[in-house]
């Protein structure tokens, strides 16, 4: 590498906290520090405790590794053919961090001991007083088909990187916002039309009925006390519009498949290219540590590790 060559200045989940630095700093591969990259001069912009002194300082000690904790499943029910609602009890150390928007955990089946087993699942909701986790699962291979035979699973949490524009979610305060649902995506807007509600936004939900609705979730943003529309987001698509528009909509959170958060991006620029977006991250994520390269993709030249790297919204659906 170019020791003079700037640094991918990319912004990573897991700068800061508990969790860092990780073992990508220690290779030398930090998504965030440009020392620790090999770059001569610093260029991260970080305004949080310096990663490249934390990494000093604990050279001798083993990196802080997220760990599996056995946890007991305490209900599974299904909601839809073949969708299962899994709630399982978690260490109560975890349950604040699950609460974040683009939280998601990496289970594993009771009886499977490599962790090539691990799947990550988002969370949908979590119970703060009772230290309950709960979880959407639809068992489709070897993974996840396993886990709903048991009465235990192996958590290991939490991770952080399940939505792109987390910032956006967590900074926006006293507006209006819009979140668009679509399918198994449904299940992460818990989270953070929780975070919306708590900065004063005002939240209206849409749902696209031409796809799955699992009433768990409906039931759980009715409780909430924010309004849901369901119509045909491809037929009704002028009338979405036209609801951004005439409300002065300044933040949007799409939770579907790439190619449903491209149209509403589409959709939402026809009005305002400066609305902020936000969307699921549905990447391919295997170690959720940004080491085994599955999630990687590529925008404008750059290497992006999804499962920790956050990217811009927009720039990553016109990849697609």
């Amino acid at each position: 590498m170019d020791k003079l060559k700037k640094a991918n200045n990319q912004i990573c989940a897991d700068a800061g906290g508990k969790y860092c630095p990780c073992h990508l700093a220690y290779s030398g591969d930090c998504i965030k520090c440009s020392l620790i990259q090999g770059c001569r001069t610093c260029d991260c912009k970080w305004q949080g405790v310096c990663i490249y002194n934390q990494l000093q300082h604990s050279k001798n000690v083993s990196v802080n590794e997220r760990k599996e904790v056995l946890c007991q499943i305490i209900e599974t029910k299904e909601v839809e053919n073949n969708t299962f609602w899994i709630k399982i009890q978690v260490p109560k150390y975890l349950t604040n961090d699950l609460c974040s928007p683009g939280a998601y955990v990496l289970l594993k089946s009771k009886d499977k001991d490599n962790q090539i087993f691990n799947t990550p699942i988002s969370v949908m909701d979590v119970d703060l007083e009772k230290g309950i986790l709960e979880v959407v699962i639809k068992p489709v291979g070897i993974k996840t088909k396993s886990i709903i035979s048991f009465d235990e699973v192996w958590v290991k949490a939490p991770y952080f990187n399940g939505i792109f524009g987390i910032k956006e979610i967590k900074t926006n305060s006293h507006a209006n916002c819009v979140v668009v649902l679509n399918g198994l995506s449904q299940v992460n807007s818990i989270n953070v039309i929780k975070r919306l509600l708590r900065n004063h936004n005002r939240v209206e939900v849409f749902i696209n009925n031409k796809a799955s609705v699992l009433d768990v979730v409906i039931d759980k943003i009715i409780n909430l006390g924010v309004n849901i529309q369901s119509i045909d987001l491809y037929e009704d698509k002028d009338f979405l519009i036209d609801y951004i528009r005439r409300n002065n909509v300044e933040f949007v959170y799409s939770g579907g498949s790439a190619r449903f958060s491209k149209s509403i991006m589409e959709l939402v620029d026809s009005v305002d290219e400066n609305i902020k977006l936000a969307i699921s991250n549905n990447n391919l994520i295997c170690c959720g540590e940004g080491i085994c390269g599955a999630c990687a993709i590529n925008i404008n030249g750059q290497k992006v590790k999804t499962c920790k790297a956050q990217v811009d919204s927009r720039e990553y659906l016109k990849t697609i």
